[in-house]
């Protein structure tokens, strides 16, 4: 019986996911699992992944990192199945499994062209790899909002402290303030639709960041209170 993928070297150094029906259809498979999240079937969309994922880990390597040609289709597929099963990982609590997945895929594509560093980075603070976490830090885009974030939670639970440079830093970004200063995040129709569309607002995008960063900021007793008062 025929592999479901197969790995293909490239002229350039790098190596193409070389998919054989059905379940080879990396871009299909990948499809159909936003297709059943876009209709609220979750644990589908999900599972989808996952099982891609694991085909995914069986042809890649054990003992060697491969460079994976993101510019294949298939190849650019699997990687965004990996982060997407990571993400899902992550948020139901597996923080090492996802971080697992996260480092998988950074060994695959150094550059980080699917921003897999910002969610590892999490999975880090969940983990409390705080050494691993200070490794990463700087591969964060200085002017997102979670770069901040994550120095002040790294130094919250090392040292018990915020600050004063970090939080001037999360100010600059009036929405990221108010989502972390407010009693409720909902997650309702306007919300799901504003996050969905082409050009979400900067209201959504800081509800999906407080919402990406709760989980493994929530294991930090006392910071997410300690965040909004100091703000």
């Amino acid at each position: 019986m025929r592999d479901k993928l197969s790995l293909k070297p490239t002229p350039q150094q790098t190596f193409r996911l070389i998919g054989h029906g059905v379940d080879g259809d990396l871009a299909g498979r990948l499809a159909r699992s936003r297709e059943a999240e876009a209709r609220g079937l979750f644990e589908q969309a999900c599972n989808e992944r996952y099982l891609a994922f694991q085909d995914i880990v069986e042809i890649l390597p054990e003992d060697e990192a491969v460079e994976l040609d993101r510019n294949h289709p298939n190849t650019l597929a699997a990687m965004e199945i990996i982060l997407g099963s990571a993400v899902d990982n992550y948020l139901v609590g597996d923080a090492e499994l996802a971080a697992t997945q996260l480092e998988l895929l950074l060994d695959c594509d150094s550059e980080d062209p699917l921003e897999a560093t910002p969610t590892l980075a999490l999975c880090y603070i969940a983990l409390g790899e705080w050494d691993s976490l200070a490794e990463i830090e700087c591969d964060v885009e200085e002017k997102m909002p979670l770069r901040p974030l994550l120095r002040m939670c790294r130094t919250f639970a090392t040292e018990g402290s915020l600050a004063a440079e970090d939080i001037a830093s999360l100010r600059r970004h009036a929405e990221v303030v108010a989502e972390f200063k407010a009693s409720e995040h909902p997650t309702d129709h306007a919300y799901v639709e504003d996050i969905s569309s082409e050009r979400p607002s900067r209201k959504a995008l800081a509800r999906e960041l407080y919402l990406r960063c709760e989980p493994a900021f929530a294991g930090i007793k006392g910071f997410i209170e300690q965040l909004s008062q100091a703000l």
